[in-house]
């Protein structure tokens, strides 16, 4: 019987995850872990749920119990934590914001929490076996030279300044811990950019809006991850006690502009421009414009190949325009 517990809890990603694994047979307990005490969730539609390999339906908005213990910049109080409740998996679910549902403004991984996590894992004594990080496919290059789809193994050369930069060295103490404790099965879960029920990323955000602001001259091929998809990744990973790199997409692509009439929406042509420092102006100004996060992708597109996931026995269970419907309703 397995004794779960996920950091995280509290966000969007989070409570789906906790949710759906107290349905699950061989889980003892699962706790909702959080550093500080989280924050009121915003509310969601009143319809929204989910359901993974045809189980259960949750509400999306359900509400968790979660365990404030403080782990940064200190891990012991986790560690014991830890110990205390005979927990055998951690499952990292707020890495980065936009993979996870969070509400907070950060532009970049949680460095210091993934540090902490790893030392508080790695105590004497601990009764940890299975360490899961919900990381991103943020962490992979988009330009006109990089790879449209991309594995597991694309080379890595970040911007040091960027968010890719600070995810890859998040995912460092993950394999640092791989290799600091080999007794403990590390897998991190790159998740594609997420729309669904009580989740939406940047793109999904951008598709949401009425009417779309589409790149002129551009038409590139996206990606999303529905939310469900997301958490039964996850769950696959607990379950099967993983361990590795691997890329999480809902199936298949769609151009930007398919994907704009499967939400619902209508598009107008901006420049395939984005500058961060105007778009507050804009916002107020209500005038269209592409996120700066989103400038390279709305110009080259981005991708990630699931093959190596779904060769453990994971398949998703929505395509792209499903994902949209989400948006659009």
């Amino acid at each position: 019987m397995r004794r779960i517990a996920v950091i995280g809890g509290s966000t969007g990603l989070g409570r789906q995850v906790v949710a759906m694994l107290q349905t699950r047979p061989g889980v003892e307990r699962v706790r909702a872990i959080e550093s500080r005490p989280p924050r009121p969730q915003r509310a969601h539609r009143a319809d929204s749920t989910f359901d993974v390999d045809g189980d259960a339906d949750v509400d999306a908005d359900v509400d968790v119990d979660v365990d404030v213990v403080p782990f940064v910049p200190d891990p012991r109080p986790l560690g014991e934590y830890l110990a205390k409740e005979r927990i055998d998996t951690v499952v990292h679910a707020s890495l980065v914001p936009d993979r996870c549902g969070a509400a907070a403004q950060a532009r970049e991984a949680d460095v210091i929490g993934a540090m902490c996590l790893g030392a508080a894992i790695g105590q004497t004594g601990s009764p940890v076996r299975s360490f899961i990080v919900a990381s991103s496919s943020g962490v992979y290059p988009i330009g006109s030279d990089a790879a449209l789809l991309q594995d597991e193994h694309q080379p890595f050369l970040p911007d040091s300044a960027g968010i890719a930069a600070t995810i890859a060295e998040a995912e460092d103490y993950a394999r640092e811990t791989a290799n600091r404790l080999p007794h403990v099965n590390v897998a991190i879960l790159r998740l594609q950019q997420l729309a669904g029920p009580g989740v939406a990323g940047p793109l999904a955000r951008l598709l949401a809006r009425s009417p779309v602001p589409s790149p002129a001259g551009f038409d590139p091929a996206i990606q999303l991850l529905h939310v469900d998809d997301a958490v039964g990744a996850l769950v696959h990973a607990i379950e099967q006690e993983l361990a590795g790199l691997y890329n999480v997409a809902s199936a298949g692509l769609i151009r930007f502009g398919d994907a704009v009439e499967a939400a619902g929406r209508a598009a107008v042509p901006v420049p395939p421009l984005g500058i961060a420092a105007l778009e507050p102006m804009l916002a107020r100004l209500a005038l269209p414009f592409i996120p700066a996060e989103l400038a390279a992708l709305l110009r080259y597109g981005h991708a990630v190949d699931t093959a190596k996931l779904e060769r453990t026995g994971w398949r998703p269970r929505f395509d792209q325009r499903a994902c949209l419907a989400t948006i659009g309703g």
